[in-house]
């Protein structure tokens, strides 16, 4: 036998072990967490098991949606539907009713609204209300949508998208969007990841030269380039994509010590899986309305890779543009001017440093290119409400508490 054949025999044996170990662990996984879950009875918040892989009634919030989406066709039904509403049960039950309640809603959704502070949680699944009225918000981070069955529409930013059973969809931060799920059916969940977690586990992703990295570089430094990502895996992998989101929907009910950890470490797995093998299957905001301009993308990698000196002048002689077109270049790409764009950077910069090295405050200044430690602290304070030295000593604390 050949050496050739001998490595080849060897990979074969070797990609066999490694099948039937993963085969042989999700068995285990399943049955041990099936059991937990029968021995312990477990709920959800409102005291109701929702199995997500079978048919589900409507809930209460639910019924009292679908009529008033019923009485809404008529506008003399919906004036006696709305004079029928117990005001202090809908504010109690935190029900969307802009007609009566527009000071509930919340148009602007942050991070620490979901993850409290102290709280060792950092992945949340929810399932969307059908028949919820949409409304126009925004959150301060990434969201993931899944529509487990059925469909849903959602308009991000100016498009007005429908989404179908199996798709996977990250909105980036500060993106205006809505929801609809009109119907008895559909079953579609958001999962939440704490902000500080999702950057600190998907920051490599940042570094590449695709779309998948612009993406997530833009919703870092706020740019409205790429709106939206959306995986259609009901062309690819469907039933083991679903799976994986069963188990993560049974480990947040199962709920004990180790849930977040298996949580996080599950939807990490989930994500860059799909962001490897399955770009083939994926849409964008920007596949949408604009052509990919490879030299869009080469000009902000300029910016980041130069990021302590460079300057209008050193991108236009770089690249043999005109100061005036790398200007309106980097305002159509990012939203913002050079000199804001770059600040922005700069700062972001900063707080990884600050984050992840030990480096002290006036190393940091200089390797970001400010004249002085005292011009990056007005400048930090400026951005984030708070000095250098304080914002490494809060991020210090909360990583002791968790």
């Amino acid at each position: 036998m050949t050496m050739n054949a001998v490595s080849e025999s060897f990979q074969d044996q070797e990609e066999y072990f490694l099948k039937e170990m993963q085969k042989m662990a999700a068995e285990d996984m399943d049955s041990s967490l099936e059991r937990d879950l029968q021995e312990k009875k477990t709920f959800d918040t409102k005291g109701n098991f929702e199995d997500i892989t079978r048919p589900l009634d409507l809930n209460e919030d639910e019924i009292f949606y679908k009529n008033y989406f019923k009485a809404g066709k008529d506008p003399l039904t919906l004036k006696k539907f709305l004079q029928s509403v117990d005001l202090d049960d809908a504010v109690s039950r935190h029900l969307i009713i802009p007609e009566l309640l527009p000071e509930i809603i919340s148009y602007e959704m942050y991070d620490s609204e979901y993850f409290k502070e102290g709280v060792n949680r950092n992945v949340i699944l929810t399932r969307h209300n059908r028949y919820t009225p949409p409304f126009l918000h925004r959150h301060d981070f990434y969201e993931i949508i899944y529509v487990y069955h059925g469909r849903c529409v959602q308009n991000i930013g100016l498009d007005r998208k429908q989404f179908l059973e199996g798709d996977l969809i990250f909105i980036a931060p500060g993106i205006y969007h809505t929801m609809e799920v009109f119907d008895d059916e559909s079953i579609v969940l958001n999962i939440l990841l704490r902000k500080g977690t999702f950057y600190q586990m998907f920051r490599p992703l940042m570094g590449g030269h695709n779309l998948i990295s612009e993406f997530f570089s833009g919703g870092m430094y706020h740019s409205e380039k790429i709106r939206y990502l959306v995986f259609h895996k009901a062309q690819k992998n469907l039933a083991e994509t679903r799976h994986r989101i069963n188990y993560l929907w049974q480990e947040q009910i199962h709920n004990d010590m180790f849930s977040d950890q298996i949580l996080v470490g599950m939807l990490i797995f989930l994500i860059s899986m799909i962001m490897r093998n399955d770009q083939d299957v994926m849409e964008s905001s920007l596949s949408e309305t604009h052509s990919n301009r490879r030299e869009d993308f080469q000009v902000l990698r300029y910016i980041e890779d130069h990021l302590s000196e460079v300057t209008l002048n050193d991108i236009a002689d770089h690249f043999g543009f005109s100061v005036s077109h790398c200007s309106r270049l980097i305002k159509a790409s990012t939203g913002q001017s050079f000199n804001d764009w770059k600040r922005a950077l700069r700062i972001r910069r900063a707080e990884q440093l600050l984050l992840g090295t030990k480096t002290p405050v006036s190393e940091i200044s200089a390797e970001l290119g400010f004249e002085n430690p005292e011009s990056f602290i007005r400048a930090f304070k400026k951005e984030l409400h708070i000095t250098p030295a304080k914002y490494r000593k809060q991020a210090a604390g909360k990583a002791t508490q968790t």
